[in-house]
Parts: C-alpha cells; structure tokens; sequence
C-alpha cells in the first residue's frame, strides 16, 4: 500500500528533476500550481524582467528612475562641445549646444524661422541678453514642446538671439530644460546619459512650485516695465508742454508710445499664454502671485 502511494505521488509531480541523490522543486513548478488571478495581480516587473522594481521599507513597489542616452558631436578646434539633437515642436530637429552652465534655453534666429515663432498668432517681446561680448537685441517667446532623446519637456519660455557656433548648432540648451534629470557626460563613449529625478512634490505640467513662481514674476514683471514706460513717457509730454525745448520732440515721444503699446500687448500675450498654461494644469492661484 505505502508503494502504491508513492507511485501516485510521483505522477502528480510534473518537471521535478532528479539525480542520484537529490530532488529540486523549480519556481516554475510552482506557478503550475497558482491560480491564474495570482500571476496576473504580481507587481509589474515580477514577469517582466526588463523593468526593475525597488521596494521600500515601506512595502511599496516603485518603479526604478527611467534613465536614456543620446549621442553627442561637435569638438572645435580650440574647445570641446557636447552638441545634440532637439526635437521643438514635435517638427523641427536642431544641434544644440548643452550648457549646463546657462539657466534658459537660447535659439537662433533661423530655428525661430524654421519653427514659425515670428507669425502674428505667436507672443514675442523684444529684450536685450548680455554675454562677455556685451548685450545685443533679443526676443523673448515659448515654445510648445522640446524633446531630448526620451525626455521631454512642454511649455519652454526661450530666448532668440543671434547665435554664432560656426555652423554647428543652432542655440543651446539650459539648465530649464535639465532641471528634471541628473545629467552625466560620457566622453569616452560620446553620450549624454539623461536620468530622470524623483518628482519633488506635485508637479502640475511638470514643472515645480518654483518654476511657476519665478514664470510668473517674470513675465508679470516684463508686462509692468512696458507699463510704467508709457506712463513716464505721458508725465514727460506733459512737461513738454511747459518746455517743449527741454526734453523729447512730440514725434520721438509718439514713437515711443508706439513702441511701448506695442510691447506690452506682446508681454500681455506672453503672460496670459502662461495663465492658460497654469489653469489647464490647476496650477495652485498662490503660485501665480507676482
């Protein structure tokens, strides 16, 4: 009788291996046994090896920081420059010089014609940007949405300006842009790895209370200077009139008006850009404080 039981068991014990003096049991023995609703509801990456789950003391399952490369060109003669691919727009794809050392985004020219920045339906405020050279003519405008191999970013406030590179970018990318990753130039292999950070907090659009904060202030501080440019403009017509010889012509100061309404229409589209931008991503009211 004990024989015959041992003869049943064996048969009810599929893919068990045996050697001479040992007997193993496989997970995927195991699995045989479980109920289909137990392998489904197992933690993304428990079937799929190639994403990696780390589990807190918590007990919860995260899952591991995406991290991508991308190639890397552009040595000079005198310097060496990490210069890579910019998708802007989800249409137009631009070397740009990575600096990490710039807090905004900069494009030339010829990139904002290429991406039809200069239409009438786009904002675009006229500004000055300072280098070691001095300060030269500059607009300021947003761009929709900027991509870096698998990184992404939406809503890009960027500056454009005359950029010389010797024909081999058309701008640079900032630290704006870089914000959200830690960022690690392998100059061996000619790559850019790209890891993305834990997010800190609620990122509405995914941009932090600080980066709402200081757009805000900036644009909202931009739109009040061609304001109160007008209004100093009106209290020196007004002078004018006792002493038409001591300050501007009446055709310098309608000029300049001109000038003024004009930029701060553009600094109004710019700043209600980003309002619209906060409300579709509910963006707390007291981060739009300026």
């Amino acid at each position: 009788m004990k024989f015959y039981l041992f003869l049943v068991l064996l048969l009810f014990v599929p893919r068990m291996s045996f050697s001479s003096d040992t007997l193993t049991f496989t997970d995927e023995d195991l699995n045989q046994f479980k109920k289909a609703s137990d392998v489904k509801n197992k933690p993304s990456g428990e079937n799929n090896p190639g994403k990696t789950n780390v589990l807190p003391a918590n007990g919860v399952h995260l899952q591991k920081q995406k991290s991508f490369e991308v190639r890397y060109t552009g040595y000079g003669r005198n310097t060496r420059r990490v210069i890579i691919t910019v998708r802007f727009n989800d249409s137009v794809d631009a070397p740009m010089l990575l600096d990490t050392g710039a807090y905004g985004t900069l494009i030339s020219y010829e990139l904002a014609d290429k991406l039809r920045l200069f239409d009438k339906n786009n904002a675009g405020l006229k500004t000055r940007v300072g280098g070691i050279g001095g300060t030269t003519k500059a607009i300021v405008t947003i761009i929709d949405t900027v991509q870096v191999g698998n990184g992404r970013d939406s809503f890009l406030p960027v500056t454009v300006s005359e950029f010389r590179s010797g024909g081999q970018a058309e701008g640079l990318i900032g630290m704006d842009f870089m914000a959200n990753h830690s960022v690690k130039v392998d100059a061996k292999r000619h790559v850019v790895v790209f890891e993305e950070l834990p997010p800190q907090g609620v990122m509405p659009g995914g941009h932090d209370e600080e980066w709402w904060r200081n757009n805000f202030r900036q644009f909202a501080a931009m739109r009040s200077a061609y304001s109160d440019a007008k209004k100093n403009l009106i209290e020196i017509d007004k002078n004018n009139a006792h002493n038409p010889t001591e300050n501007l012509s009446e055709v310098e100061i309608s000029e300049r008006k001109k000038y003024y309404d004009s930029q701060y229409i553009e600094a109004e589209k710019l700043f209600d850009k980003l309002n619209g931008y906060a409300t579709r991503n509910s963006v707390p009211m007291n981060w739009r404080e300026y």
